[in-house]
C-alpha cells in the first residue's frame, strides 16, 4: 500500500481534527472522469450517540489539501472504520483504477462490451422471482466464534429455528463445515424436512456467497441453472487495501460453496467475473431488478466496470430487461454489505414492492425510505406498469450492547474480522424476510420492538394474501452480524 497520505478532516461532536487517511482512497482520473468527491469520516463517539452530521464534500484534486465545510446536505450516520465513500464516477466498461491492479487484489478485467454467447440471457435464461415455486432452500450452518457471540451458540439455536419453520414449508439443505456438522445435524433432529451437507463455509451467509438461481421456460417445462458469483466477501480485498475491515480474513471456502451447492442439488453453473452478493439484488421475475447505489457502486465490489458496465453484467447472467437503483440501503448495513438492497425493499408479487418504513422525521431512515419510495413510484417496471409499494414499518432503531460485543472472541479483530462495537446501530428490518411454499418467515426482534413485531406480521399477512402464512421468528442474534433471515437463506427454484 502507498505509504502517502491525503489529510482528511475528520468530525467529531466536539471539535474538527485532521486524520491522514490512505491515498488508496483516493482515485485516480480515468477517462473522462472528474475529481472524486471529499471522504469525510464520523468518529464513533458521534455514531454511537445517533447524532446526524450534515456534511457536504469538496472536490479533490491529486495534488490538493483535502477541506471539511458543513452545508445543508444530506444527513449521513457511518460506522466506525468506514468513510463515507462517494459514488464511484463511472468508467467505460473494462477501465481498472491503476490504485487496484495489485498482486495483492485478485482483480478479473472482465468486460461485456461483447456479450458472451453462452451467457445465461443468450440461452433464454432469466431469475425467477423469489415468490415463484421453490423446490427447497439452502442455509450455511454458523459457528465461528470470530463472527458469533458464546462460541455461536445462540446463533446457532436461532438459525436452527429459522430452518424449522422453514421446513414447514419446503425442504432445506443446511451446508455445514465437516467439524460442525454433526453438531448442526442434532439441532436439526426434530425438523422433519432439514438435511445436512457437508461443504465447507466461512461464514452463515448463504444469501450472499450462495449462487442466483435462473430458470427457462420451454414447452411447458422449466429448467433451472445457476449463476456462481465471484464472492469476495463484500469487497473485501479491495477494502483491507483502503485500510476498511473485511467480514473474514478468509473467503476461501464461502467462494466456492455457491459452485459446490449447485452440483450437489445437480444444476449447470455459469460462472461469472462479478463481485456480487444474492443480497444485493430483489427481481420480480419478469425481467425487473431492483438495488442500491450505496452498493453496487461502493469501489470496493467492481470499479473496474462502473454502472453501465454492471448493468450490462447483471442484464446478460440474469436475464433482465431493466434496472431500478435505489439511493441506500438501511441505516446501521453501512459497514460491511454497504446498503444491501434486501433490508429495504423486495417484490411480493411482480408489480408490487414491500419496503421498509418510518415516519419518524428526526430518524435518517426517514430519507433513505422516501427517496427510496419516491424512486419506485415514480419508476416505470420493465413491462411499463407504475409500482405498487407497500409501506413496513421498521422496527425502532436498535444498537448493540456491551454484553453482546463482549461474548465474541477478543481477538476477532486482530485475526481481521470485522469489528463488533458495543453501541453500533443494527440494520433491523422486517424486509429482510424468507418467501416460502405458502409461507413467509418474518424476522422479530422483541424488547422495544415487541409492539412493531406484532403489527408487521399482520401488515405483511394482508400484502400477500391468503395464499401465505405469515410467521415470525426471533432473529436477534442474527443480526448482530448484520443481516436477518433473507440474508441466511437462498431460495432453489423448483424445475418442472
Amino acid at each position: 500500500m502507498p505509504r502517502d497520505h491525503t489529510l482528511c478532516s475528520a468530525l467529531t461532536l466536539d471539535k474538527i481534527q485532521l486524520r491522514p487517511i490512505p491515498a488508496l482512497l483516493r482515485t485516480n482520473k480515468g477517462p473522462g472522469s472528474a475529481a472524486v468527491g471529499l471522504t469525510v469520516a464520523v468518529t464513533e463517539a458521534h455514531r454511537q450517540r445517533g447524532r446526524k452530521a450534515v456534511l457536504s464534500s469538496c472536490s479533490l484534486s491529486k495534488h490538493s489539501t483535502a477541506h471539511c465545510c458543513m452545508a445543508a446536505s444530506r444527513p449521513c450516520a457511518p460506522s466506525l472504520a468506514n468513510s463515507i465513500l462517494p459514488a464511484p464516477v463511472p468508467r467505460p466498461i473494462g477501465w481498472y483504477p491503476a490504485q487496484y491492479a495489485s498482486a495483492n487484489v485478485k482483480t478479473k478485467a472482465a468486460t461485456l462490451e461483447t456479450p458472451p454467447k453462452e451467457s445465461p440471457a443468450a440461452l433464454g435464461f432469466t431469475m425467477p422471482g423469489e415468490f415463484e415455486k421453490h423446490a427447497g432452500c439452502w442455509m450455511g450452518w454458523p459457528d465461528s466464534p470470530y463472527l458469533w457471540r458464546e462460541q455461536a451458540k445462540p446463533a446457532q439455536e436461532q438459525y436452527a429455528a429459522i430452518a424449522t419453520q422453514i421446513s414447514e414449508f419446503e425442504p432445506v439443505t443446511m451446508m455445514a463445515n465437516p467439524e460442525s456438522a454433526d453438531e448442526a445435524r442434532s439441532a436439526l433432529s426434530h425438523a422433519k424436512n432439514v438435511s445436512v451437507v457437508e461443504i465447507p463455509i466461512d461464514d452463515g451467509w448463504a444469501r450472499d456467497w450462495g449462487p442466483s438461481c435462473v430458470a427457462r421456460d420451454s414447452d411447458g417445462h422449466r429448467e433451472v441453472a445457476g449463476v456462481h458469483w465471484d464472492f469476495n466477501s463484500y469487497g473485501g480485498d479491495i477494502k483491507k487495501q483502503m485500510g476498511q475491515p473485511a467480514q473474514v480474513p478468509d473467503w476461501t471456502r464461502d467462494n466456492a460453496a455457491g459452485r459446490r451447492i449447485l452440483q450437489h442439488s445437480g444444476l449447470k453453473v455459469f460462472e461469472s467475473p462479478l463481485h456480487l452478493e444474492g443480497g444485493s439484488i430483489h427481481t420480480d421475475g419478469e425481467g425487473t431488478l431492483i438495488c442500491t447505489e450505496q452498493c453496487l457502486l461502493h469501489p470496493s465490489r467492481n470499479p473496474h466496470l462502473g454502472r453501465e458496465g454492471i448493468e450490462a453484467a447483471l442484464k446478460e447472467f440474469l436475464g433482465l430487461e431493466k434496472i431500478i437503483w435505489l439511493w441506500r440501503g438501511m441505516e446501521g448495513d453501512e459497514a460491511i454489505t454497504n446498503g444491501h438492497v434486501d433490508n429495504l425493499a423486495c417484490f411480493i408479487c411482480p408489480g408490487v414492492v414491500a419496503l421498509s418504513w418510518t415516519d419518524d422525521f428526526n430518524d435518517s431512515q426517514w430519507e433513505v425510505s422516501n427517496r427510496a419510495y419516491d424512486k419506485l413510484t415514480s419508476t416505470p417496471d420493465a413491462k411499463g406498469r407504475s409500482l405498487q409499494v407497500i409501506k413496513v414499518p421498521c422496527p425502532p432503531p436498535l444498537f448493540r450492547t456491551y454484553k453482546e460485543t463482549a461474548g465474541v472472541a477478543p481477538d476477532h479483530i486482530e485475526k481481521g474480522y470485522c469489528p463488533r462495537i458495543a453501541g453500533e446501530r443494527l440494520p433491523a428490518s422486517y424486509i429482510n424476510h424468507y418467501i416460502a411454499n405458502g409461507g413467509a418467515v418474518v424476522p422479530q426482534f422483541g424488547a422495544a420492538a415487541t409492539d412493531t413485531d406484532k403489527r408487521v406480521l399482520d401488515v405483511l399477512s394482508e400484502a400477500y394474501g391468503s395464499e401465505r402464512k405469515v410467521v415470525g421468528v426471533s432473529s436477534r442474534e442474527v443480526l448482530l452480524n448484520a443481516g436477518n433471515i433473507h440474508c441466511i437463506t437462498q431460495q432453489h427454484p423448483a424445475a418442472w
